[in-house]
This record gives structure tokens, sequence and C-alpha cells, in this order.
């Protein structure tokens, strides 16, 4: 059976990588950096009364120059980001641009408020931030709106949209639904903040974020949360191959089948490579913008892929027409051109899905032993290969009409969904505004979020969608 020797490939893939998983390192003792933030704090808050934050800026770098080995030795990912940092504070105050100066001093002493809070881990680039950690983060930000220092705390919630991508799979592994609010939350307060006239209303969202996630902090991992995953996050790229594999079988079509499977295990092969790279190479933090971007551009393609395979199979559903174009495309079934395009689409499900997946599973790496885990991720691959055989099996003895009817409203409802995640995904990278909309509805099940850029799309599909049925209905009672 080709989709259980694939799936069981990847299992196997995956267990090398997770074995050569490295040990978290021990990180050296970190620097006590209160005096650095008194330092930061005064300069913020010269800037913002109109006065010179020179003396205080200076009596920074002192300290910076004296204690800046010892931080690189402690965490060389923070050093290099405070490095960064410091340069554009400075070039800023040089400049006298107070505005840009207060946000760029403002990131500044966020990066030593995330060093000492942990969040950078060793001088390994490891970049597994802990929930705990991230809590902390959330309080300082509730802390600068607490304060009304909305520039610092704008400035914090991109950092937090950042860090996401570190907890987000031991947030996914213990509960969907707060792993789902939460990202509509940080995407909501990111354009609460922009508008002077709604900043309040993120003071709440933030509350509710480390209420939601201070429970999760000290929960325990089992083989069960490393199963769902894989779960969870493949059920909806399998719901996309099986449909095409199905209509492969259908058409009797072998070169169709062979291009499905090629672009599924190529996009198995990237999203393999990605995590090696991101648990070797990189830190899973600075990987989350890439990562977002993704997941926002693939969600978008797939979406108006699957409109197009959505409508076609549709159309299809007449027996009449199913038996004609059988017949007129004789032996080969199925064009060229359609089976690229399957392969496409299935490379970009894949992707989309099996980046998380693989995400995830690096954060769970080293935070549960390695044997649950391994067991974890057989089960779960194993339930997969389940329902995929299921789904082959019970596409096949299906008559033509209803397989096509029930094929289309599936892959209309994903078409639906991918659309809604891919640009809520592009609002977490900062490709569009996120601004959101009170009037608008929240629906985390079907990826509808308050905000005109995804309920816009998404709308347009749902119209489409409707056209087709409507233009089909004529057709059905005919036959």
């Amino acid at each position: 059976m080709k989709f259980g020797r694939c799936i069981g490939a990847l299992i196997i893939i995956s267990f090398l990588i997770i074995s050569m998983y490295p040990l978290p390192a021990h990180a050296e003792t970190a620097v006590d950096v209160s005096p650095a933030l008194n330092d930061l704090n005064h300069a913020i808050t010269a800037l913002q009364n109109g006065k010179s934050a020179d003396t205080d800026f200076s009596s920074f770098k002192v300290w910076w120059q004296h204690h800046k080995t010892a931080i690189s030795k402690s965490s060389l990912d923070a050093s290099i980001q405070l490095s960064q940092d410091i340069s554009s504070a400075s070039l800023d105050l040089l400049n006298g641009d107070k505005k840009q100066a207060i946000k760029s001093v403002g990131t500044l002493r966020q990066t030593l408020q995330d060093y000492q809070s942990g969040l950078y881990g060793g001088g390994r680039k490891s970049g597994h931030h802990s929930l705990t950690s991230y809590i902390t983060e959330l309080r300082n930000t509730k802390q600068s709106m607490d304060k009304k220092d909305w520039v610092t705390a704008a400035s914090q919630v991109k950092q937090l949209q950042q860090d996401w991508l570190s907890v987000e799979g031991d947030v996914v592994s213990q509960s969907q639904n707060i792993y789902t609010e939460s990202e509509k939350d940080l995407v909501m307060m990111d354009a609460y903040l922009a508008n002077p006239s709604t900043r309040s209303k993120a003071l709440p969202l933030v509350d509710e974020m480390i209420t939601s996630l201070k429970p999760l902090a000290s929960a325990n991992y089992g083989m069960w949360d490393a199963a769902l995953i894989p779960i969870r996050e493949g059920l909806e790229a399998l719901l996309v191959i099986g449909a095409m594999l199905t209509f492969a079988r259908k058409a009797n079509s072998k070169p169709a089948k062979l291009w499905i499977w090629s672009g599924t295990s190529l996009a198995i092969i990237v999203c393999l490579t990605v995590g090696a790279l991101v648990s070797f190479l990189l830190s899973v933090a600075a990987f989350g913008n890439n990562n977002s971007l993704i997941n926002g551009w693939s969600g978008v393609i797939a979406s108006l892929m699957l409109l197009y395979v959505g409508y076609w199979l549709h159309r299809n559903a007449d027996i009449k027409r199913w038996n004609a174009f059988i017949h007129s495309k004789t032996s080969e079934a199925i064009s060229k051109r359609k089976m690229v395009s399957f392969a496409l689409l299935a490379f970009i499900a894949v992707l989309r899905e099996g980046m998380e997946t693989v995400i995830f599973l690096i954060g769970m790496a080293g935070r549960m032993p390695a044997s649950k885990l391994i067991m974890g991720i057989g089960v779960g691959f194993g339930i997969l290969i389940v329902i995929g055989f299921l789904m082959l099996k019970l596409g096949v003895l299906l008559p033509i009409r209803p397989f096509f009817m029930i094929s289309s409203f599936v892959v209309f409802y994903l078409c639906f969904k991918f659309m809604g995640s891919g640009i809520h995904s592009l609002q977490m990278a900062g490709v569009l505004p996120s601004s959101v909309s009170d009037a608008l509805p929240s629906i985390n099940s079907l990826s509808i979020f308050p905000s005109w850029y995804s309920i816009i799309p998404q709308a347009a599909c749902l119209l489409i969608f409707i056209v087709i049925i409507l233009k089909r209905l004529p057709t059905a009672a005919s036959n």
C-alpha cells in the first residue's frame, strides 16, 4: 500500500531526526541587568518629557561594554540582538528623532527584559522559550499597558508575536481552543494598540492570555499529547490528498497518482529539512516570522486552487459528463496540466500542515521522555494511516455522483478555512495590517476572524460556491 509506505517512511525519518535532537545546553549564569534597565527607563522618561536622554544612554553603554562578553557567553542570541538594538537606538538618538528614539530604546529595553526572563536560553541557539517565560513576557507587556506606555506595549506585542512560535507547540498539545484564541488575541492586540482610540481594549486581551496560559505552564506531557499533533495538523491535508487520490483511482490514471504522491513526498522532505535546520542551525523564535509567511501564502494559494478543484469536482458530478470525460481522454484519463496542478496542491497542503507539525514536535522535544515522544508520533501517524486507508476504500466504493458531491463540499469547506487562516497568518507576519472590527463575528472552527481582510475574501469564496451550486441545480434535476 503506497499510502502506508509513504507515511511509514515519514515516521522513520521523524524518529531519526528526533533521536539527533541535542539536549538543551546549560546556560552560563545570567547577568544582572537591573542597572541597565534603570538607565533605559530614565532615558525613555526623559524623551517622553522632551528632554535629552544622552546622559542616561551613555551610562547604559558603559554598562554594556563591561558586561558584553559575559552576556555573549550566557546567550549568543541575546548578545547579537542587543548589539543590533543598541545600534538602532544610538542612530535615532543621534538624528534627534525623539519619537523613533522612544520606540527603539523601548525595543532595547524589551530585549533586556526578555534576557532577564530567560527567553534567550543558553549560549546555544536553542530558542526554546518556556511557557513560564512567555507569560513573564506577557506580564511585562501588561505593565506597559497599565502605565499607558503604548509605544513600548506595541513593540512588546510585536515581540510576543515573534516568540509565539517557540511556545505554540506547548499550547496546541494541551488545548486547541486556547491556542486559536491566543493567536487571535495577539493579532487583535496589535490592531488595538495601533489606534489611539482603541488602545484600552488591548488590556483585557493580555489579561485573558495570561489567565488561559498559566494553567498550561506546569502541565506534563504524555504520549497522547504528541500523538494528537500529527492527527490534528495532518487531517486537513489528508482530506485534500485523499479526495484527489480517489478521483485518480476512479479515472484509472496511474500517472495522476504518481504526480500526487510526488508532490506529497516533496513537501514531507521540505518540512523535515526545515525542521532539521531550525533544530540545529537556527532558533525557533528566529524562524517564527518565516513560518507565518509560509502558512499565510500557502493558505491563500491552496484556497484559490481548492476553489478551482471544488468547482471541477462539482461539475463532474454529472454521470454523463464523467463518462464523456473518461472516454475522451482514453488512456491518459487526466491531462498533464491537471496532474501538475494536483501535485502542486498536494505539495502546498502538506507543506502548510507539515511545517506546523514539525515545529510543534521540535517544541516538545526535550520536554518529555524520548520514548513517549516517539511512541506518540508513531500512534498519531498510525491513526492517520487508518483514516487515509478508510477514505480511499470508501471513496472508491461510493457511486460517482455521491463521491463528487461529498468531495466538492469538503474541498469548498477547506477552501473557506484555508483562506481565513492564511490571511490571519499574514497578519501575524506583518504583511497585512492587524485591523479588527467588533462588528464582525469570530468562529475559530471555521477560521473566521473579526477582520475585514479575511472576512471579505472568505465571503467571496462562499458566494462563488453558492453560484456554482445554483448553476448545477438544473443539471442535477434533469439527471
